[in-house]
């Protein structure tokens, strides 16, 4: 049970600790009033030593990072105006269903939305970092039988006389008040902790919206290119068919031997057999995105089904300085924030070797009968203790040195999402820039062997070749054809992982972190 109205020189503290401010009788109206302004006196001192000390532990100054002048593998400046790489790059290659798919992502996906629960989590916990450095108020009803054997006796103060030895019941009505004074700034400390921490979750947040944006542009270039790859096959199919079939007419009328017929038909039965495949990669990246969009599968078929070309992205684009990576990269933004959290637990983790000063009243009334307590049995009480770390095993030392460890990890994870976002860029360019070659020269070899095939087939039919040629003018207009669907949607795809590099993407105002998560 609780104990009441404790002596000036009990020490609740324990080991370490010592009570400097005692209790004062409610009745004494004298020493009230005279104890008032002395803690008055002595709060407006402790205000004055508290403005003036500065936490303890490291600053936090934001890393300076030297980045290049210029990208290594970008392309020279072009005479023309170039697209620029906006918030919204999604809208360049110019298709509407694409469009629409990004906006439901970023509203429906349940990834982003996890994001979001822990953006609410991390603003939360600051308002309790804020709230620890705030005094704590709460009500307090008590009751409390003591042994009195400090009181006045009776018959010349013997013992059994009146009042000695007896038990009182005290009745206690009011309110407490506990706060911790931050002298030394570990309270300070840690809600800036909490700050960096609530502003690394809106950072994750957009790190997460950059690589949604990036998988559903991806994975519906994968599902037009599938359906393009699908319908190529189909339509040199049907050409291989009906090779065969004349093969097989040209056989039955002794114009021809069988194997001729024989290799139309084996052709044409190796191009059916891609068939299967290319449907099967389109469906299953149509599931992607139905998962992406947060959509059970199927629900999309409708809108993806009907035929679409693959995504075209502008030839050329214009790029921003890579300083700008700093400041539109999300990863990085996110490294630099856990390392101001990282640096301010270091001051945290100093502060446990300072004094710690407590300040604890109680307002209200108090009295030895329930029928008593009215507005005539007031009663307060202030008291502070400092509590001072003597010997504690090296435990403070330890975890400041664990903390100044994680602040370097921090630093070092913050430098290796620099250099790594420098390298996505940079691989990006490049393999966009070859992509856009090779691009071009299978153009070229379409309508070569196209060409190929069209004067093979006018030199079989005067004799002039044999039908071998044919067939492999065939092979290498489909395979030809193919290659060159495959590369336009690697130039897009690439095109989107140059954008998701440079960290486009979160600026939109649909998808401001702080909102969503209902934020203000």
């Amino acid at each position: 049970m609780k104990r009441l109205n404790q002596p000036a020189n009990h020490n609740p503290g324990g080991e370490n600790s010592q009570r400097f401010a005692g209790l004062l009788p409610a009745g004494d109206h004298g020493h009230g009033r005279a104890a008032h302004r002395i803690l008055r006196l002595f709060a407006s001192l402790l205000g004055a030593v508290f403005t003036a000390c500065s936490p303890v532990g490291p600053d936090y100054r934001r890393p300076d990072t030297t980045m290049p002048e210029r990208w290594h593998e970008a392309e020279p400046p072009p005479a023309a105006p170039s697209e620029t790489v906006g918030a919204d790059w999604w809208k360049a290659f110019g298709d509407p269903v694409l469009n629409r798919l990004i906006r439901e992502a970023m509203v429906a996906n349940l990834d982003l939305k996890q994001t979001y629960t822990r953006i609410r989590t991390a603003r939360e916990q600051r308002i309790v970092a804020i709230a620890n450095g705030l005094p704590i108020v709460s009500n307090k009803e008590s009751v409390s039988r003591r042994l009195n054997n400090a009181g006045q006796s009776g018959a010349g103060g013997q013992p059994g006389g009146v009042g000695f030895g007896n038990n009182i019941d005290i009745f206690q009505l009011g309110f407490d008040v506990q706060w911790e004074i931050d002298l030394f700034g570990g309270i300070r400390r840690s809600i800036e902790a909490a700050e960096a921490n609530l502003e690394a979750e809106v950072e994750n947040s957009r790190a997460v919206l950059v690589t949604l944006l990036g998988d559903v542009a991806r994975a519906y270039i994968e599902m037009r290119s599938n359906q393009h790859l699908l319908n190529v096959s189909q339509a040199n199919l049907k050409l291989q068919l009906e090779t065969a079939r004349l093969m097989r007419i040209r056989y039955q009328a002794g114009l021809s031997d069988s194997l001729e017929a024989v290799q139309a038909e084996a052709l044409a039965a190796q191009t059916q057999a891609q068939l299967p495949v290319y449907e099967t990669a389109r469906k299953q990246a149509m599931h992607q995105l139905e998962l992406l969009l947060g959509k059970p599968p199927g629900a999309l078929q409708t809108l993806l089904d009907p035929e679409q070309p693959v995504p075209s992205a502008p030839d050329r684009i214009l790029l921003d300085l890579p300083s700008e990576l700093l400041r539109r990269r999300p990863d990085i933004r996110l490294a630099e924030r856990q390392l101001a959290a990282a640096t301010a637990q270091v001051g945290v983790a100093t502060a446990d070797l300072y004094p710690k000063f407590n300040i604890a009243a109680f307002l209200g009334f108090q009295n030895m009968k329930i029928t008593d307590v009215t507005a005539l049995s007031k009663s307060w009480s202030a008291a502070g203790t400092l509590t001072t770390p003597i010997f504690n095993w090296g435990r403070i030392r330890a975890n400041i040195d664990a903390k100044k460890a994680q602040q370097e990890q921090s630093f070092l994870a913050y430098q290796s999402a620099v250099l790594g976002a420098l390298k996505d860029v940079e691989n990006s360019l490049v393999a966009y820039a070859q992509e856009k070659d090779r691009r071009a020269a299978l153009e070229q070899a379409v309508e070569s062997n196209r060409l190929a095939l069209k004067l093979s087939k006018e030199r079989y039919r005067s004799g002039l070749t044999s039908f071998l040629n044919v067939l492999d003018s065939e092979r290498a207009v489909y395979s030809a054809e193919s290659d060159l669907v495959r590369s336009q949607a690697s130039v897009a795809a690439d095109l989107v992982s140059l954008y998701k590099a440079l960290g486009g993407g979160w600026e939109t105002a649909l998808v401001d972190s702080g909102k969503l998560a209902g934020g203000s």
